[in-house]
């Protein structure tokens, strides 16, 4: 019998946390949203968070329920993985556009565009791509 759980928590979990990144992922896009909307998507580089992302979203939740939709998954969990790294660096020049910029660096930390929030996209990517193979190998 404890053969029997432990297969059904095989089957089961890989599943279930493809899930729990696709609504990660979109909870994340939701807020590079609104916050990009707030700063009127000045910048074309704006639009990729909240185009990439939710395709692997939707990618990541397909492959949880056929094993063929991982090769569509990879690479926007890698493109969005991307994201989570160059994210910081266009924040930190947006930060140097503000008034004052990183002379005035302890109040556009609060104000600019936040640094530590593009890296969001490359941790949830990163358990998408972890659970990738988990996902491939089912035989159902």
């Amino acid at each position: 019998e404890m053969l029997g759980g432990s297969t059904y928590i095989r089957a089961r979990l890989p599943k279930l946390t493809a899930g729990l990144i696709a609504f990660s992922l979109m909870g994340t896009v939701a807020e590079a949203g609104l916050l990009h909307f707030r700063g009127a998507f000045q910048d074309p580089a704006m639009y990729a968070p909240v185009t990439i992302p939710p395709l692997a979203a939707v990618a990541i939740g397909a492959a949880a329920l056929s094993p063929r939709a991982t090769l569509v998954a990879e690479p926007l969990l890698k493109a969005t993985a991307v994201l989570g790294i160059a994210g910081p660096i266009f924040h930190a020049y947006g930060i140097h556009r503000n008034m004052g910029g990183w002379h005035n660096w302890s109040q556009m930390i609060l104000q600019g565009p936040p640094l530590p929030a593009p890296p969001a996209f490359l941790g949830i990517a990163a358990a998408g791509l972890g659970i990738l193979p988990l996902l491939e190998d089912r035989r159902e």
